[in-house]
């Protein structure tokens, strides 16, 4: 059984470092080592994680449905069983899998397991597929959890529906977004420099993206989008950044709808702020979002945002009055709504003075500790 008075000894299990764990982890990390905690983390990649007791590079792969994930669940019970863990801290899909299923004889010995749902698969409008494969996997994996953690009301109140009434669920605003790293001392030379960077001229519209490219963040709708801006705005700039999982395919897709030139696919960056400075406007496009931190650091570096009504975006934009929201797929009215912004600075200057101040890291992770403190 857990003493409560000893610090505590966590395991932190993801899919993957550098686009989950280094991505949104890192404050609740530092913040658990400051109270004394041991914090392992567990997660496929090689990339070092700050402030963690000890990292286990996991075996485990995006996918479930191959034979890492049976490798993984093996790796991660040896782990646990010799590491004596008073809370199992898991996110994503596959990594909570692979943890809960793992944990299953620590949890008769009294280890607690978290899951930090992101953002379930199975949501209002989700493919059919979505919910043979997901929702099944975690009805089952609730039994296996001791408290459950959501971001945003669609997914709380139907976790709070359909699974076992037994099963504690509270929602937190995010994971939290460090500001400091996206603090830049001089935004015009920032802007300036990072604009000649792209070959993008100083006084061109310019929409950014910051996310993967994936499916699900949508990103041909924002293609679709561009076209229609360049009617009115023909030297109009897109930029995308994000690592490309999607095998060139937008940028393919670009080439044939004659966008070649106006967009700008940067890959990963480590420079967001610097990048969002640049920018005039942030477009999000995705389908499916649990909390969309990306907008709250856009909005923070002071970009107004047009961004489709997905649960993730609908908790943090409210439609004209913080940002404008659409329809996925109605690229056209993503581009009215870009134009308006464009063409009219007192709207765009009001748009760009948005309060993300519960969503700072600092916030969120006295939150997060403290669940875990109570759990």
């Amino acid at each position: 059984m857990m003493d409560k008075q000893r610090p505590k000894r966590v395991l932190l299990v993801a899919n993957v470092v550098k686009e989950h764990v280094l991505k949104f982890h890192i404050p609740s990390i530092r913040r658990m080592r400051e109270q004394g905690w041991t914090v392992d983390v567990a997660a496929s990649g090689d990339e070092e994680v700050p402030f963690c007791s000890r990292q286990i590079h996991g075996l485990w792969k995006r996918s479930p449905f191959t034979p890492d994930t049976l490798r993984g669940i093996r790796q991660l019970r040896r782990v646990i069983d010799e590491g004596d863990y008073d809370i199992i801290y898991c996110h994503t899909p596959v990594g909570a899998l692979v943890a809960r299923l793992a944990a299953r004889k620590a949890r008769q010995r009294g280890t607690k397991v978290v899951y930090f749902a992101h953002g379930f698969h199975f949501f209002t409008g989700a493919p059919l597929i979505n919910w043979l494969l997901f929702y099944p996997i975690e009805k089952l994996l609730a039994h296996e959890t001791d408290l459950l953690i959501t971001l945003n009301d669609e997914d709380f109140a139907r976790a709070r529906r359909v699974f076992p009434k037994t099963l504690p669920v509270v929602q937190v605003p995010g994971v939290g977004v460090d500001f400091s790293r996206l603090d830049v001392a001089d935004r015009e030379q920032a802007r300036r420099a990072k604009r000649t960077q792209w070959q993008i001229a100083q006084d061109t519209l310019v929409l950014i993206y910051v996310a993967e490219l994936i499916r699900n963040k949508n990103q041909e709708m924002l293609l679709e989008m561009l076209l229609e801006v360049r009617k009115k705005r023909p030297d109009a700039v897109l930029v995308l950044v994000g690592p490309d999982h999607a095998n060139g395919r937008y940028q393919r897709l670009a080439r044939r709808m004659g966008l070649g030139d106006a967009v700008r696919f940067t890959g990963w960056s480590s420079d967001i702020g610097e990048c969002l400075c640049a920018a005039d406007i942030c477009v999000a496009s995705s389908k499916r979002e649990g909390l969309a931190l990306n907008i709250v650091e856009a909005m923070y570096c002071g970009l107004p945002v047009v961004a489709t009504d997905n649960r993730g975006h609908v908790p943090i934009i409210r439609d004209g009055e913080n940002g404008f929201l659409v329809h996925v797929g109605e690229s056209g009215k993503m581009a009215q709504r870009v134009l308006e912004i464009a063409e009219n600075p007192q709207l765009r200057g009001r748009l760009s003075h948005a309060d993300v101040s519960r969503y700072s890291a600092d916030a969120v992770s006295r939150q997060i500790v403290e669940i875990l403190t109570n759990v």
